[in-house]
């Protein structure tokens, strides 16, 4: 009978090692009461015995036997009997802790990673430069092409939301999570924060920062303001039509031809708009203080990024209106062609002597460096990434500062 002995069972040590053998199988097998479990045998000591009335059969099995094979179905038979417990396998062990689907919760996870993925991607398909949207997308990928298991599905729908609206004009981290995903708190810390800047990184090619000066020169490269006040672009004769303080500083900082460094909160003060028609933009300081010394307030308006573009430089050119004309160059690197194509993609600039053959004439041994970096292409000028991919020499603007500051002279 199902039941003989049943009763000397309920709450042993016994019966507690057979039922936790089952759990883990359930658990594991869609909840499903069906195959076999292993018992090994032992310990508690009496174990062989509750198999041998479990099976209704100790044939091949005695006290010395290491382990048996238990059918689940006959288990839950077994529990199922009046004499022992009345209740099913599933309403046993549910009655002691509720069971975990565990095939299931792996396979509604899978299913949240895949749409969260597939969610990502077409957000992201209409960035401008999908093939990096791509290629970042892909990096979170498993070999089998599953997302990874350390993404956290809230996290890349928030990132991936973030990097829609990038980049911005000196915006605040905290007001870009509200804007971008309505929680202040998104990009504080945590997966989202991680996964914006592997984004970045992955855009300017460089491992991703972990100091905190780098990081916020990092998000200052999508034009996100992490502190105001050290996020800065210096400029010169930066002429503004406004008449408030910081417009004050800036028109009398031009009348004497002297650098002038902008903070991102001076910005944040009121606006500012160029009353020149034409505006320049270089990387490195070294051109803005030789320009300068050269033609002190006869330059027409030059801004330096001094080395990535920042928060602050966004800031300000966004009040440049839609008749300025915006002339932009970079080193000649492959960092320095990725900026000017974003330039010119952002804010319709010019490039200004980002040519092959300015790159051709600057070109000397002597005073060139070695290429590094992830290769970049010159749409406006596809010569010019031919030629430095052939020389694989770089090239720092200061060699073109007599032509540049020919170029920024007042007309």
């Amino acid at each position: 009978m199902p039941g003989d002995d049943g009763a000397r069972w309920r709450g042993s040590e016994e019966l507690n090692a057979v039922l936790a053998a089952a759990r883990k199988k359930l658990e594991s097998n869609w909840l499903t009461v069906g195959g076999n479990i292993t018992v090994h045998l032992g310990e508690p000591a009496e174990l062989w015995r509750l198999c041998s009335a479990i099976s209704r059969s100790s044939a091949g099995l005695h006290s010395r036997a290491k382990s048996t094979r238990l059918d689940l179905v006959r288990l839950d038979e077994w529990l199922a009997h009046p004499l022992n417990g009345g209740m099913g396998l599933i309403a046993t062990l549910g009655a002691e802790s509720p069971l975990q689907d565990k095939k299931r919760i792996a396979a509604d996870k899978a299913d949240a990673k895949s749409r969260a993925l597939s969610e990502a991607r077409e957000l992201l398909s209409t960035s401008p430069d999908p093939d990096w949207a791509d290629r970042w997308l892909s990096s979170l990928l498993n070999q089998d092409g599953t997302l990874g298991g350390r993404v956290a599905v809230d996290a890349l729908r928030k990132a991936a939301r973030v990097l829609t609206v990038l980049p911005v004009d000196g915006m605040s981290s905290t007001e870009l999570a509200e804007f971008a995903v309505g929680d202040p708190k998104a990009l504080s810390s945590g997966g989202a924060a991680r996964l914006v800047l592997d984004a970045l990184s992955l855009r300017e090619g460089i491992p991703r920062p972990v100091d905190p000066v780098a990081i916020r020169l990092l998000w200052e490269t999508a034009g996100v303001s992490v502190d105001a006040l050290s996020s800065r672009v210096v400029v010169l004769n930066y002429r503004v039509s406004e008449d408030h303080t910081v417009a004050r500083w800036l028109n009398d900082a031009a009348a004497q031809g002297i650098p002038f460094p902008v903070t991102l909160d001076m910005l944040g003060r009121g606006s500012l708009s160029p009353a020149s028609d034409r505006v320049y933009v270089c990387e490195n300081i070294a051109v803005l203080a030789a320009t300068a010394r050269a033609l002190g307030p006869e330059s027409a308006p030059l801004v330096c990024t001094d080395g990535q573009p920042s928060a602050a430089l966004h800031k300000l050119l966004a009040g440049l209106s839609e008749t300025t004309d915006l002339h932009w160059r970079n080193d000649f690197d492959w960092p320095g062609l990725q900026m000017t194509s974003r330039a010119l993609a952002r804010y319709g600039a010019l490039p200004w002597r980002m040519d092959s053959g300015s790159y051709a004439a600057a070109l000397d041994a002597k005073n060139s460096e070695p290429l590094t970096g992830r290769p970049s292409s010159s749409d406006w000028d596809p010569p010019l990434a031919a030629a430095m991919r052939e020389s694989s020499r770089a090239v720092m603007e200061e060699r073109l500062i007599p032509d540049l500051i020919a170029d920024v002279r007042a007309r």
